[in-house]
């Protein structure tokens, strides 16, 4: 394992376990087993430390997606996805801290860095992308050229299913719950029936391409072993 990954490892436990205000970078450099001024070779400040877990997450999550996707085209469908996403950001629960904006533990880390903004602004780019490609393709209703406030509508409806400590869950697993947001999304979001497989199967390879690009933009961001 390089010392860049033993490091984002080394944060990345320490942020969840303290949250950003509570970890140091010396905290940092003693679990990942080296020095000080190690952590500083790679990462200029501790918000581009705690970005770079960040940032490392969402690659991660972004892969995941991609394999769904590859496995079965029907991932393509908008409620298919955000289902897949719900999931593999509960796997992730830094992905779930940047979902729901968790100050408590990210601190200023996604609006005060460079490549926390790489976060937010890939997936500001990626939506509006994404939402165009499908609608092109008859899988979502609204067409969000002339529909300014679709982003806005999706997100608040979606948004609550991963605030589980405000929103009571009665007891359902998280498939279930992965369910309803799938549910939600299918009657609130695209056209009504079955969406169309011939659809589905051009949309595919567009979003592949779209997942592709933000893994390099997104690894570009990291810094790399001299």
């Amino acid at each position: 394992m390089s010392r860049v990954a033993r490091m984002l490892d080394a944060a990345g436990e320490l942020l969840l376990a303290h949250g950003y205000r509570r970890v140091t970078i010396e905290d940092v450099a003693r679990r990942a087993g080296v020095g000080k001024g190690t952590v500083y070779l790679h990462f200029a400040s501790k918000l581009d430390l705690f970005a770079g877990v960040l940032v490392r997450d969402s690659i991660g999550t972004t892969r995941d997606l991609l394999a769904a996707l590859h496995a079965d085209p029907r991932e393509a469908a908008l409620d298919a996805t955000l289902r897949s996403t719900f999931l593999a950001v509960h796997r992730r629960p830094l992905s779930r801290a940047l979902h729901t904006g968790d100050v408590e533990i990210l601190g200023a880390v996604v609006t005060d860095t460079k490549a926390g903004l790489e976060v937010v602004t890939d997936k500001t780019e990626f939506a509006a992308e994404h939402f165009a490609m499908l609608h092109r393709h008859g899988l979502l209703a609204d067409d969000p050229a002339t529909t300014p406030d679709l982003t806005y509508r999706l997100r608040a409806a979606v948004l609550g299913f991963f605030l589980d400590d405000l929103v009571p869950t009665d007891g359902m697993g998280l498939a279930a719950r992965a369910d309803a947001l799938a549910t939600l999304v299918r009657a609130g979001f695209t056209p009504p029936g079955e969406p169309d497989p011939a659809a589905l199967a051009a949309a595919a390879p567009e979003l592949a391409a779209l997942y592709e690009r933000t893994i390099h933009h997104l690894t570009a961001a990291l810094p790399e072993e001299p």
